[in-house]
């Protein structure tokens, strides 16, 4: 797991950023996040870059397995895709994409998601995944471990 966590972490910062007219916001995160402050939820690793007219590219991944398992998705939830939108603030972002949604044993699907982030590293910086087809929000994560950075 150890391994998976810094390999997000590595993807995230190292994304290449494409070149968009005018003004672009660079939003990467990747690390765990928490619900607790203390237990591990999730690990996530994205690179996004936003342009003009909330145009975007870029990957966004979370999983939960192992140390950091969700009850209703044992043993794996994975959301894997590219995004398409995205939209930022000096300390928010939200950007949404589509991609797959992994469940294990349960089976691999389309899907479709949106993510809400806030600058920061430990105890400062939050993630919020939502698929939206299929329909299940997630709660929002601090981060417990990695940094979300926009600039």
């Amino acid at each position: 797991m150890k391994r998976l966590l810094t390999l997000l972490i590595a993807v995230a910062a190292l994304s290449p950023s494409p070149t968009f007219a005018g003004s672009t916001v660079h939003v990467n995160g990747g690390g765990r996040g928490t619900l607790d402050g203390v237990h591990p939820f999730s690990q996530f690793g994205f690179g996004v870059s936003i342009g003009p007219g909330n145009s975007a590219q870029g990957h966004f991944t979370c999983l939960m397995a192992g140390s950091s398992v969700f009850p209703s998705f044992e043993p794996l939830m994975k959301v894997d895709g590219d995004i398409t939108w995205g939209s930022a603030t000096a300390r928010a972002a939200e950007f949404r994409g589509s991609g797959t949604l992994n469940l294990g044993p349960r089976g691999t699907m389309p899907a479709v998601f949106e993510v809400d982030v806030t600058e920061g590293g430990a105890g400062v910086g939050t993630m919020r995944l939502t698929v939206t087809s299929p329909d299940f929000p997630l709660p929002t994560e601090t981060v417990l471990q990695g940094r979300i950075t926009i600039h």
